[in-house]
Formats: structure tokens, sequence, C-alpha cells
């Protein structure tokens, strides 16, 4: 068997030289292909595919798990797209390297794209040789990302199935006590994570929003906000075929056909400008008059 069908075969990202050597790959093959950059020693007796994302080959050389955001993107979840190398390690850990060199000790390191994790997994047996379990990388998550960011991978986790709605609870009892209502304000209909940011920010501004609802000769949109206004939350991957943008001009004069306003962000604006995002959208709310059906909580 040669080195890299071994990794197929345990169906991991991460084995060691004895288990390589277990699978019958022989240490000339192992050299071989660490030679010829189709496998990685990410550190001593360790190694990867050299198609592993960076930031677990990061954990991995450093001596622990990946977890976290780094867990929670190998999980299939949203992210944040600026983030760094987030790394669980054991109590016991030893021996511990710098995440871009397997020769400098962790103590002598550049940690500036690095967080490390220390508190003990809430489901140990869930996790693998190279990565934490689901509910520990949204549980890390909850506990360190600012709480937008925080609830998107939530979102992501519910849509996704990741994490079911019956552990919302057994989550609330683990992240901070301060924390512990972003939990409730997770939405698994999300869309995506930029869908997410952006249903918060106006539900912040006090605005009455529904994720994905359904609107006849349309579809699913990404937000409804109130009864007349549609917001909807652009990326490249769903929206910058000309076919993609061919659908996108059907729905929006569908929806102006029946009466809907239509605001169009970019990832962008979802990420950086969302006060700009609540302002337009606030001006489509008076435009349609429908101020009343918008706001989440009426004036008697």
């Amino acid at each position: 068997m040669d080195a890299l069908t071994a990794f197929s075969v345990r169906s991991t990202a991460s084995l060691t030289r004895r288990e390589l050597l277990a699978l019958g790959v022989r240490p000339r093959a192992i050299a071989a292909a660490v030679h010829a950059d189709i496998i990685i020693r990410a550190r001593r007796g360790v190694y990867c595919p050299a198609s592993t994302p960076r930031h677990i080959v990061r954990a991995l050389r450093v001596g622990g798990l990946a977890a976290c955001t780094t867990a929670a993107e190998s999980w299939g979840l949203w992210v944040p797209e600026q983030r760094v190398t987030e790394v669980w390690l054991p109590r016991q850990a030893s021996r511990l390297r710098s995440p871009d060199s397997r020769r400098v000790a962790l103590a002598h390191a550049d940690r500036s794209r690095l967080r490390t994790h220390w508190h003990p997994l809430h489901d140990p047996r869930s996790a693998e040789s190279w990565r934490v379990g689901r509910f520990d990388a949204v549980a890390q998550c909850l506990g360190c990302l600012p709480r937008e960011y925080a609830i998107a991978v939530l979102d992501s986790a519910l849509q996704t199935g990741a994490v079911g709605p019956h552990e919302l609870t057994a989550l609330e009892e683990v992240v901070p006590a301060g924390r512990r209502t972003w939990v409730r304000q997770a939405d698994g209909r999300a869309g995506s994570g930029t869908e997410s940011l952006v249903r918060l920010a106006l539900q912040d501004a006090g605005f009455r929003v529904t994720p994905q609802a359904s609107i006849a000769g349309v579809g699913r949109v990404d937000l409804l906000v109130g009864t007349r206004v549609v917001v909807e939350v652009n990326s490249e991957k769903w929206h910058s075929t000309p076919e993609q943008r061919a659908e996108d001009y059907r729905r929006d004069l569908e929806l102006s056909r029946l009466g809907y306003v239509v605001v169009r962000v970019s990832y962008h604006q979802a990420v950086n400008q969302r006060q700009v995002v609540v302002a337009a959208v606030a001006s489509a709310v008076r435009t349609s008059r429908s101020v009343r059906a918008a706001r989440r909580h009426r004036r008697s």
C-alpha cells in the first residue's frame, strides 16, 4: 500500500508512523512520499496528506488536535474568513512545537496566529486523532468568538446537523455564563454564516426577521424583514455564474411585481458594513410602508 492510500483507508487526516507501518506502508515509501511532497511530516512521527488545510497542519505540528474554528471548518461549518490556528491540548501535553516549524519549541515560537485550548473536552469520545468532535468545536467557538460570529457558527451547526436541537441545552451548560443567551439566539434556518450576521444586526436594530422565508413564484429568500422587504445576501459561490445572475434578476423582477422591496448585500458588506445594511433596510421598510409589520416590538 502507498502512503497516501493509507489515509483514505482510515478516512483520516493524520496517521502516525507506527500506524502507516501497520497498514503495510514500507519505511522507504514513507520517506519517498515526504520527499515528493505527497505527504507532510507535521511533527516527529506524525504525518498528513499534502492537501491537508494549513491550519490543521499547524495544529498537528504543535502537538494537539485541531479545535474551535479550525475543527469547525473541517466539520463543514461556516467560520470567519480571518482567523488564527486553534489547537486543543491535554493538560499533560509536552514537547510542544511551533506551528510553523517542528524544530522550534512552542515556548520560543511566534504565537500571534495561534490560540491554545486547555480545558478538558466535553465529548472526548467524539474526538479523532487530529480534531476535536463537533460538539466541542462549537462549544469552543461559543467560548472565544465575538457574539455575531459565535452565533453564526452555531447557526451553521444546526443547519448542517452537526449539532442537533436537542443538544442546545447541553451547550448552554458548558459555555461561559455571560454567553448562554447566545445559544437561544441561534436559528438553524440560516443558509450561510453571512446571512446570520445580517439577521442578528437587523434583529439588534429592532426588526422582525424571518430567515429562508418562502414566497410563491420566487422560492426561498434569505431574509424577509416584516412582510414586504427581502434581503438577499450574495456570495461568490452561489451568485457568480451567468446562470446564477440570470436567476437573481428573474427573482428580483418577480419580487418587485409582487410588491416587495429587495435589498442585495455583498459578502464584504455583510461582514464589514452591517450598519450600512441596516440603514438601507430601514429605508426600504419606510419605502414599502411596512414599518409597523417590520418592528419586533409594536407599541400599543
